[in-house]
């Protein structure tokens, strides 16, 4: 059996904003082309507002996690860090957020564009600083081992239990991921997500997403 590979917060977290940074792109594209020319048909419809509830979830889940895991065990040892201004930005984008699912269920295109539009304006320098405070080298430097392998399984599951519903969120999570990427996760995710839940329990319904992901 092939080891699992060792976590690095600092991966992790570039890794999540993939996912994310796509789901955003993805996002806007898709709604400004169906909003000048509608959707050519209903399972593509049906696919798109569970795309955007995905990364609404996947969203969500990240930044709960970093409030409330990855942040107050970092305090101490990053004290140069601004933790309450990344975690006001969160609260910001946690409006953002509420607009999106607003929209979603109203099945309003321009109302979903316009959010897409905020969360992204707000998203791209967030992370830019995320990433410079947290590289893999600082968290190696910060973190010992098993304090990264402790971590990565608490947030990991916490991130889970809010970035939900799960059939949706998973599948999404996996798939705005290039291969080396995706391969990561397959490793470290229990094999029951990754051979029953999301090939089989789960297919039918994320199914409709497939033509917003990558394969």
């Amino acid at each position: 059996m092939s080891e699992k590979p060792k976590p690095n917060i600092g991966l992790d977290l570039q890794r999540i904003h993939r996912v994310i940074t796509r789901g955003l792109a993805v996002s806007q594209d898709n709604c400004q082309a169906f909003a000048e020319s509608g959707f050519p048909d209903d399972t593509t419809r049906e696919g798109f507002w569970k795309y955007c509830q995905a990364l609404e979830a996947n969203a969500h889940g990240h930044h709960v996690t970093e409030d409330d895991l990855f942040f107050p065990y970092l305090r101490e040892r990053m004290p140069d860090t601004d933790f309450d201004e990344l975690t006001a930005e969160h609260q910001e984008m946690r409006g953002i957020l509420a607009e999106m699912q607003a929209a979603r269920e109203a099945a309003s295109l321009a109302n979903m564009h316009r959010a897409l539009s905020k969360m992204a304006d707000l998203w791209h320098p967030h992370i830019e600083k995320e990433e410079a405070e947290f590289s893999p080298e600082i968290a190696a430097e910060v973190m010992i081992i098993p304090e990264q392998i402790d971590m990565a399984q608490k947030a990991a599951a916490h991130s889970q239990e809010h970035a939900q519903p799960a059939p949706l969120a998973v599948p999404f999570l996996l798939y705005n991921l290039e291969a080396d990427d995706r391969a990561y996760f397959l490793a470290v995710m229990p094999p029951e997500v990754t051979q029953q839940l999301v090939p089989v329990v789960w297919k039918d319904e994320w199914a409709p997403m497939k033509s917003f992901l990558l394969d």
